[in-house]
């Protein structure tokens, strides 16, 4: 009976009418790292590797390798591409990257801004902080804002809007016959926003919860307390007050949108299968809207980017909690990413922790030790501000002071052993081989350009970085690795139980006041 079944569909297939054969099957396309399309090749590979052209017995003749290590394998060949190859500048100070992708019926595009926050009073930064979110919930154009949901929703499409610190961005996406009609959408949320009301009112409740379990675990926390030790109190650390929220009127956001999306300082990344002249000139379109849209001056100077203070004498911070794990924080300051001293210092870091398995810290705290279920150092990557070198993990209330112990004899044997045999090798494979699958679809494509290009970093800058991690001599990395990770010069920063955290352990680790003055913190001390 299951055979006689079985058969059913076949014989119903052959007996419907234009359904005599299966469709031939169709060449499947090939994306390359710049997006380009071409069919598969015809041959796979010279080199043994079953081709699309042979004949099952050709295949079938062909032993069978004994592993997986004897199958021959093509080695990679891959040209990182030139952030200029994508560049197309449709106006004085406007220049659209192009990312073309025919595989799918999709389509997006990306706008920034250098436009942020940082030169804001606090109720200023208070609606720009939520002015994004506005324009797109708020209704926009001829569309209220439930229907702008529903149709955003109906047509499995996104649109929205960001202010940031240092940069404004915009984005929409869907299928790629709704691109049109959804880069008009976005404009009108720059230019006619709704701003309705009773949006707001949830908006700002959102906000103010948000606000309220802002600290509700160790890790929120120990990521606050890093940033207030990192950069004091300044713009690029300030918690915004509920006060302030409670105060945003309607009147607060079109302020905050005056002067704001300049279109003739704009980048923008288009991504996935559109008509490349009709999204040029709807474009240009939509920034000529703007431009006449925008009739008052901005309440600050929108680029503006705060300095950052000295950084705090070396010594111990807690954040008072009560809990069983430490959250731990160790770092120091650093510069910024185009520093020469910032890749062999990656490299560096990759050996010592940021690789995971197979690194120093990994091995020893977590795998011998037990001490960790996850620890890893790290070589922040920032632009605008210098960034921070440390490590980071978490462990048990009572192991914190031998953790911190093994973190620090790991740093002090690296500096005075230097590398072992194949640990740089393999850090330079590693980081090496991770770059090509920064490109792996054209949305990721577009938007690691978009963000290079908004970072202003040199049109080769990928070719360079793959040079500098095949060329930087091994003493090279050692130096920079003393220069800056110096046991001595490294802040801690603790989310835990001061009471518990401060003496010596029941084990004989030293406790945090072992490591320099000891700063008690709480919720109220980061508001201040």
């Amino acid at each position: 009976m299951k055979k006689i079944l079985a058969l059913v569909p076949v014989f119903w297939l052959m007996g419907c009418p234009g359904v005599q054969t299966l469709p031939p099957p169709v060449d499947t396309p090939k994306v390359g790292a710049n997006g380009s399309i071409g069919p598969s090749d015809a041959n796979l590979t010279d080199s043994g590797l079953a081709t699309l052209s042979d004949s099952p017995k050709a295949i079938s003749s062909r032993p069978i390798p004994v592993d997986y290590r004897s199958i021959p394998v093509e080695p990679l060949r891959w040209t990182a591409p030139l952030i200029s190859s994508f560049a197309d500048t449709i106006a004085p100070g406007v220049v659209v990257y192009w990312v073309s992708d025919s595989s799918l019926p999709l389509a997006s595009a990306q706008f920034v801004w250098q436009e942020g926050r940082l030169a804001l009073t606090p109720l200023q930064d208070a609606a720009a902080g939520l002015l994004g979110q506005f324009l797109r919930l708020g209704g926009a154009g001829q569309l209220s804002a439930a229907k702008l949901d529903d149709t955003l929703e109906f047509l499995a499409a996104h649109a929205s809007v960001s202010v940031g610190m240092v940069r404004s961005s915009a984005s929409v996406g869907g299928l790629s016959r709704d691109l049109g009609f959804l880069l008009n959408v976005l404009g009108d949320m720059i230019v006619a926003p709704r701003f309705d009301t009773s949006r707001l009112s949830t908006l700002k409740q959102e906000k103010l919860q948000d606000l309220e379990h802002g600290f509700d675990t160790p890790a929120q926390c120990l990521g606050l307390a890093w940033d207030r030790m990192a950069y004091g109190p300044s713009p690029w650390t300030r918690i915004t007050d509920s006060a302030d929220i409670q105060k945003l009127e309607v009147s607060d956001f079109q302020k905050a949108l005056q002067g704001r999306f300049d279109p003739a300082h704009v980048s923008i990344s288009v991504a996935g299968n559109f008509d490349k002249v009709a999204v040029r000139s709807q474009l240009r379109q939509i920034l000529s809207r703007i431009a006449v849209g925008r009739k008052s001056l901005a309440v600050a100077k929108l680029d503006s980017l705060t300095t950052v203070g000295e950084l705090r004498e070396r010594g111990t911070w807690i954040y008072d909690i009560p809990a069983t794990q430490s959250n731990i924080r160790i770092g120091t300051r650093f510069l910024r990413r185009d520093n020469p001293d910032y890749y062999p210092l990656m490299l560096a870091s990759e050996v010592l922790g940021q690789s995971g398995f197979g690194s120093r810290l990994v091995d020893r705290v977590r795998s011998d030790e037990g001490l960790a279920y996850s620890i890893r150092s790290f070589v922040n990557s920032e632009y605008d501000r210098p960034s921070m070198i440390g490590v980071g993990l978490q462990t048990k209330v009572q192991s914190t002071g031998r953790a911190l112990k093994i973190i620090f004899e790991e740093i002090h044997r690296l500096a005075d052993s230097g590398f072992k045999s194949g640990e740089l090798e393999k850090a330079r494979q590693g980081l090496a081989a991770s770059v090509p699958s920064l490109f792996d679809t054209p949305e990721a494509t577009a938007d690691l350009i978009l963000q290079s290009a908004s970072w202003n970093r040199k049109d080769d800058h990928f070719r360079r970085y793959l040079k500098a991690l095949d060329t930087i001599p091994d003493a090279e990395v050692l130096r920079v690795f003393r220069k800056w990770f110096v046991t001595d010069s490294l802040r801690i920063v603790v989310a835990g139980p001061a009471d518990q955290l401060r003496n010596t352990f029941p084990d004989g680790s030293p406790g945090l006041d072992h490591f320099g003055p000891v700063h008690l913190w709480n919720r109220d001390s980061l508001l201040r």
